[in-house]
This record gives C-alpha cells, structure tokens and sequence, in this order.
C-alpha cells in the first residue's frame, strides 16, 4: 500500500511540475528565442558591404554547365506541325 501512494504522489507531482513549466518556463523560453532571433536579425544587413546608389553587380553562372546530363542523351528540340487534313477527319 505504501508504494502505490508513494506512485500516485509521484505522478501528482510529475503532473503539476509540467503544469508549472507550460505556465512558466514555456512562455520564457520562447520570449528568449525571439528575443534572440530578432538580434539576429537586425545585424544581418550590417555584415554585407555597402553599395553606392547606382551601382549594379551581376553574378554570372559558370558556362561550362549543360542543360542535360550527358549520359540521359542527346536533346531534341520538337515542334509542332499542325495539319488541316487529319483533324478534319478525326472530328467526324
């Protein structure tokens, strides 16, 4: 009998401890994180370099990449060719 009051006590306290950290200890945690996230990201615009107004910088990709692997196989561009005679004769 003593080890199962000695349970249900443990399981009372477990319960309400959980309760007092969702209370608590869950609001503070998250305040912390964003407090944090938001100094993070105010800094981030310091870190790159400033440019004058005006100024244009384009990256360009390197040219030596192909569309297609090489090992799919060799790319053919198709076209369409529309002709008058076989729709007029699948539309009857």
């Amino acid at each position: 009998m003593e080890s199962f009051l000695l349970f249900i006590f443990w399981v009372i306290f477990i319960f309400y401890a959980f309760r007092l950290f969702l209370r608590y200890g869950l609001p503070w945690l998250l305040a912390r994180y964003f407090r944090k996230m938001q100094r993070n990201m105010g800094q981030r615009p310091q870190n790159e370099p400033r440019k004058q107004e005006g100024e244009v910088k384009v990256k360009y990709k390197d040219s030596t990449q192909t569309r297609v692997d090489p090992d799919i196989g060799e790319y053919v561009d198709f076209e369409e060719i529309k002709d008058n005679n076989n729709q007029d004769e699948s539309k009857k």
